[in-house]
């Protein structure tokens, strides 16, 4: 990418990251808001956001939601992939880029990403309801052979996070009656599909999204199998046309490989092939956007 090091560190690329992202919302929003606010007459356009999966830089999302509201641009559609499905979700469902901020600054990730969640003050039932939508994968015996857990981590403390944050949508069923239609786009396991979420519990929507394949279990919801979106469709434009989009503002966090020397271990080459495939699916969504799209 023009303008980066070979290899920044993943604190300076954060910075570099949010200042591009940040410039480019301001290219886009900034004609497309005045240009709502010239027309009142006119049906604006529906207008559509897209987030892009992008682990922890997928922070940088919010500094976007920021300009787009400073500037007054309205949102209809959001989609979004991994972590772009955690922040859209959030603001799809009512927080402001500030609240996001908040939220994500208030996290502590380290003890978010780590497995037996605080369980004695919650009721017995709460507890079958947080637990009972994720596959109960343990290291145990099964058939005389030895069976490994299908990730890292079981996601539990994640999991709470995310079911304390969507408290209010408990009973929405349908994402269209968000404030904010929104769709969260996970992969099929079996079939590497994409499969786009649009209804059900938000929070287990977005928790199958962001299932990273081997660090995360996958989520089942309706009998499938779900992991990472970022395997299917990492950049969801496709899902926020089909959605009735007609005007596109896309948000994509850039993949960064690792060099030949930095490919020493299983786990650096897993994590290398997962990141080609995210970069490879993303290439043909970005060549289909066009004029007043970015």
């Amino acid at each position: 990418m023009t303008g980066f090091d070979a290899a920044p560190t993943p604190r300076a690329f954060a910075r570099r990251a949010t200042a591009l992202l940040l410039a480019l919302a301001l290219s886009v929003a900034a004609p497309m808001a005045a240009a709502v606010a010239a027309t009142p007459e006119q049906r604006r356009p529906v207008i559509g956001l897209v987030l892009s999966g992008g682990g922890a830089l997928g922070a940088t999302h919010i500094g976007v939601l920021k300009v787009l509201e400073e500037l007054n641009v309205p949102i209809d559609i959001v989609t979004g992939t991994s972590m772009g499905s955690i922040v859209g979700g959030l603001y799809a469902l009512g927080l402001n880029a500030h609240e996001l901020e908040s939220v994500v600054n208030g996290v502590d990730w380290a003890k978010t990403f780590q497995d037996s969640p605080p369980r004695g003050s919650l009721p017995v039932r709460r507890k079958q309801e947080d637990y009972g939508f994720l596959l109960d994968l343990k290291l145990g015996i099964k058939d005389g052979a030895l069976q490994l857990p299908a990730g890292l981590i079981q996601g539990q403390r994640l999991t709470l996070m995310l079911r304390e944050l969507t408290v209010r949508a408990h009973n929405i069923k349908s994402f269209d009656d968000l404030p904010i239609r929104y769709r969260a786009v996970a992969a099929d396991l079996e079939t590497g599909q994409q499969v786009i979420l649009g209804q059900g519990n938000l929070a287990s929507a977005m928790r199958a999204s962001m299932s990273v394949p081997g660090f995360l279990p996958p989520v089942e919801i309706d009998g499938r199998l779900l992991v990472d979106g970022g395997v299917a469709n990492n950049l969801p434009v496709d899902v926020a046309r089909a959605m009735g989009a007609e005007v596109l503002i896309v948000v994509d966090i850039p993949t960064i490989l690792k060099k030949r020397d930095q490919l020493t271990t299983s786990l650096d080459i897993a994590g290398q092939m997962l990141a080609v495939l995210v970069q490879q699916n993303s290439i043909p969504q970005i060549a289909s956007l066009g004029p007043g799209t970015s």
